[in-house]
């Protein structure tokens, strides 16, 4: 579990940054996905509550999220932000970013990366990035693995002043990571073979969960949960590579939250749901924050224990989100794709 045994799925991001706010003040901390309303938002806020001397928030709108930044500027004059221009389904759009901040000789470091943005359950046809890579993977995956790795100079340069383990890489995955594991021999919903049992989807929690009935045709639950589940492995291998610089790598996932970006892709309107199943199920975006402040600034947090956290508690993923065998080869994948698209 966390240091705090008395956080829960109620508990606030706010509150978890008033409480581990000697690890968050003066600190850089990067967050992709800082949208008005959504998780990002929450997460920026909870920072900047807790003392964060920098925060570098990226967007596709930057114009949006620097009007963001100004409104959260306002409560906590002492928090400065650097708003980014990202577009994690472009690799090259990727370069520009991290090009943009590796040049700014004002960001030394970065002590905190959180891999917020995602793509959230697009349509029922696939839909390919401009690199042609399925949106969900591209997106939520392949362009945090790059990103993360343009800025490693930055990230270990905290880790040399740092406390061993007190610069963290957060991902935010999902539960949705239990309707796929990584579909290796079909990362890309060609769906035109055959997939082995050990990466076919989960039909029993989808179909429970979603009434979605089997299919072999490309399904956008099933490649927002590869890519969830990514999220994951890109955590454990990360881990493997750099916890012995004193950088620790968590995945969280933030529960079901109403969200801005949510809201969009729930079908069932307010009527169809019991006003119970939105108290118990639903977090406001303050909670939805909750589980990343704590995968980032707990100090008692050590991947050896745990590298998955629910509801601000380390958790019980399932085995193919955290299989160090598939975590490599995803790497290995992940590095051969982006090798292949830049050359």
């Amino acid at each position: 579990m966390a240091s705090n045994t008395s956080f829960t799925k109620h508990t606030g991001g706010l509150e978890v940054a008033k409480t581990y706010s000697s690890q968050i003040a003066g600190k850089t901390v990067l967050i992709t996905g800082v949208s008005i309303g959504g998780i990002g938002e929450a997460t920026a806020r909870a920072f900047a509550h807790g003392g964060a001397s920098m925060i570098i928030a990226t967007a596709r709108d930057k114009a949006r999220v620097q009007k963001l930044a100004g409104q959260i500027s306002a409560i906590y004059p002492n928090t400065r932000f650097r708003c980014i221009n990202l577009d994690l389904a472009s690799l090259q759009g990727v370069c520009r970013a991290a090009k943009e901040l590796l040049e700014d000789e004002s960001i030394n470091k970065i002590d905190i990366i959180v891999n917020n943005a995602g793509s959230h359950f697009g349509n029922a046809e696939r839909e390919l990035t401009v690199d042609g890579i399925e949106t969900h993977l591209g997106t939520n995956h392949l362009g945090h693995f790059f990103f993360v790795k343009l800025l490693l100079p930055r990230l270990r340069a905290a880790a040399k002043v740092n406390p061993p383990g007190a610069t963290r890489l957060v991902s935010v995955s999902s539960a949705a990571n239990l309707f796929s594991p990584f579909r290796f021999s079909d990362w890309n919903f060609d769906c035109d073979k055959e997939l082995p049992a050990n990466e076919k989807p989960n039909w029993p929690v989808i179909t429970g969960m979603l009434g979605i009935s089997e299919t072999s045709k490309f399904d956008p639950y099933i490649a927002y949960g590869q890519s969830k589940t990514a999220n994951a492995l890109f955590a454990v291998h990360f881990n493997r590579l750099f916890s012995e610089e004193g950088i620790f790598a968590f995945a969280v996932h933030p529960g079901g939250v109403r969200s801005t970006a949510a809201n969009r892709t729930i079908s069932a309107s307010p009527e169809e749901q019991s006003a119970a199943l939105r108290e118990q199920m639903w977090k406001n975006i303050d909670q939805g924050s909750s589980t990343t402040l704590v995968a980032a600034a707990d100090p008692g947090l050590n991947p050896v224990t745990g590298v998955w956290l629910e509801d601000s508690q380390l958790g019980h993923p399932i085995t193919w989100a955290v299989d160090e065998k598939m975590a490599e080869m995803l790497w290995k994948l992940s590095e051969d794709i982006i090798a292949s698209i830049l050359s």
